[in-house]
């Protein structure tokens, strides 16, 4: 990630490229856990079929991880 880590503009930009990722709004997507660290925890709302499919064709098969 390119953004500076001040201000929250650094998870701003992370929520921003999931959502394209997952072709959802940015207020789909929120941090759950990690706000302050380099390790955090997403929670991206949406179609659970469609975004299991997006989450796939990503990183490969989700049942796996």
């Amino acid at each position: 990630m390119q953004a500076p880590a001040i201000e929250g503009k650094a998870n701003e930009a992370i929520a921003l490229e999931l959502a394209k990722a997952f072709g959802v709004r940015k207020r789909d997507v929120a941090i759950v856990f990690g706000d302050l660290n380099r390790d955090k925890r997403v929670l991206v709302n949406g179609d659970k079929a469609a975004l299991e499919r997006r989450f796939e064709e990503l990183c490969g098969n989700p049942k796996l991880l």
